[in-house]
């Protein structure tokens, strides 16, 4: 259906039918939890996706509304304005990432050094295999309401790998002379840097070389050094 045609159908700027508003509504209302209002709010994010990742980082909201076939009011009520929607898209690709990388539990009888190893060859996967990870990591959205989403999961995201540090430190397998929140901060930078480059061609990133480089970067940071003398 398009969502610009008239009569029965919807307008662009929402004001359709009295049916169709009346059911905006109904979807849309303050606190509603109905399963139809989230599944119609998982289609809008969906579509949202979409149209960032054909567009090359831009995101139009009619577009958006074309695809669902519903009206570009629809979205507002739901996600209050555009940077509200581009809000929502960068919000529930870092609930995926944070769920699969620095959330989930990785194996409790390894060492402190083998479950980041295996944490960060997940998070290049993740960032490689994700839809929206190019577009998000690999600096290619260009709406600015991403940039202040980003910065906000980021510093989440250097809480949780602080107190991970801390406890490898009082763990006895860290360097304990490292302030953790600024090593935290210094590996995540590093990293982002570092997929920010990996992501920056077309095709795949050699995942293996992009693991090893982070490693070295992590180990010389964070894991104590060898007793004794260092080599001449």
């Amino acid at each position: 259906m398009d969502t610009r045609s008239g009569g029965s159908g919807t307008e662009r700027d929402g004001r359709g039918s009295g049916g169709t508003r009346a059911r905006d509504r109904a979807q849309a209302a303050p606190g509603a939890v109905s399963p139809r209002g989230r599944a119609t709010r998982a289609r809008l994010l969906a579509e949202a996706q979409e149209v960032i990742l054909a567009s090359g980082g831009h995101l139009e909201v009619a577009a958006v509304a074309r695809r669902a076939e519903v009206s570009a009011g629809l979205l507002y009520r739901y996600f209050g304005s555009k940077d509200g929607l581009v809000a929502a898209v960068v919000n529930t690709f870092y609930d995926g990432y944070d769920s699969e990388v620095f959330t989930t539990r990785l194996d409790t009888g390894a060492s402190w050094p083998e479950r980041e190893h295996d944490r960060i060859a997940r998070e290049i996967d993740f960032l490689c295999d994700a839809p929206l990870g190019r577009m998000i990591v690999g600096r290619r959205l260009r709406e600015p309401a991403a940039a202040h989403v980003d910065a906000e999961r980021v510093a989440r995201q250097i809480d949780i790998a602080a107190r991970s540090i801390a406890r490898g430190q009082a763990d006895g397998e860290l360097d304990a002379s490292v302030d953790p929140r600024l090593a935290a901060a210094a590996v995540l930078g590093a990293f982002r840097e570092l997929m920010a480059e990996a992501l920056s061609g077309e095709g795949d990133p050699p995942r293996a070389a992009v693991l090893d480089a982070m490693w070295r970067v992590g180990s010389s940071l964070l894991l104590r050094p060898p007793a004794g003398p260092p080599p001449a």
